[in-house]
């Protein structure tokens, strides 16, 4: 048995296996809505699965005619959901509290990857559908080059939009647990700006932010959709921006990997960007 949670631990929920091999979907449906550079699920039988609480508190948000993306609604967490055959639920694996003992899995729409990622964890890889996996299919774009020195995002449903006017002084990619339940992916990768450079141009009436009580850790998202979201830190004068939100390319790899003391243990890193067990000195 697994059990998982959304950040702020409104949901949570129990499963038992046989679980399905992970698929890391790089398609740009599953970046925005889970603002990563991709987003990682595995899935049990139906009748295999358990909400334990907060069922209540979730909101479902329909991407597209027959896949709805559910997401705690008090922090924005991706949460579990019900499969389009209706018979499995689809598990993020990034909420997970257990160690999966799963294998690394495959890639899904790698064709759809961003060039800011370098592929990690298995060697198996898809442009699309691997043979024998059917759904909805996803969008295939990626973020374009940006025309000007700014660079643009929005959310899954469009209803939030924004606009940077400044490059980003470092991005992590931080494997942490709190990163990778909030966005119940792999890791995430946030790059930060000074705080006066970014604006939202659409729709911040739309934006929910949630912290976790004591720890100053939270994450901005859209109420409608779901999508992480550019985050303010008017104590430190900065935005930490999620890159999986972005329309553009951010113009820059990232700098590292953070916290991988913590990493998930069904990832493996392949790049050769430098590696810290917690926070670079």
């Amino acid at each position: 048995m697994v059990t998982g949670r959304c950040l702020c631990g409104t949901v949570q929920w129990r499963a038992e296996g046989p679980f399905s091999p992970l698929n890391h979907c790089h398609c740009s449906r599953c970046r925005k809505a889970q603002a990563a550079p991709f987003a990682t699920f595995t899935s049990c039988a139906r009748d295999a699965f358990e909400w334990v609480a907060g069922e209540e508190a979730i909101t479902r948000y329909a991407s597209s005619e027959n896949f709805v993306r559910p997401f705690c609604s008090r922090c924005g967490s991706t949460v579990p959901q019900v499969t389009s055959s209706g018979d499995r639920m689809r598990l993020p694996a990034g909420s997970m509290n257990q160690p999966t003992g799963l294998d690394a899995g495959r890639h899904i729409f790698a064709a759809s990857k961003v060039d800011w990622h370098t592929l990690g964890g298995p060697e198996e890889s898809y442009d699309a559908y691997p043979p024998g996996m059917e759904g909805v299919t996803p969008l295939a774009d990626t973020p374009r080059a940006a025309d000007t020195e700014q660079r643009t995002g929005s959310c899954l449903c469009g209803k939030v939009r924004y606009v940077l006017s400044a490059p980003f002084s470092v991005v992590h990619n931080c494997h942490c647990s709190l990163c990778r339940r909030a966005r119940g992916a792999a890791h995430a990768t946030n790059g930060f700006v000074p705080i006066d450079s970014m604006q939202f141009t659409d729709g911040d009436d739309t934006i929910t932010t949630f912290t976790l009580p004591g720890r100053g850790y939270g994450q901005a998202f859209c109420a409608t959709c779901g999508s992480g979201l550019p985050r303010k830190n008017t104590q430190r004068g900065i935005v930490n921006v999620p890159l999986g939100s972005l329309d553009d390319a951010p113009g820059r790899m990232p700098d590292d990997h953070i916290f991988v003391g913590s990493i998930a243990d069904w990832y493996r890193i392949r790049d050769m960007i430098p590696q810290y067990e917690e926070f670079p000195a």
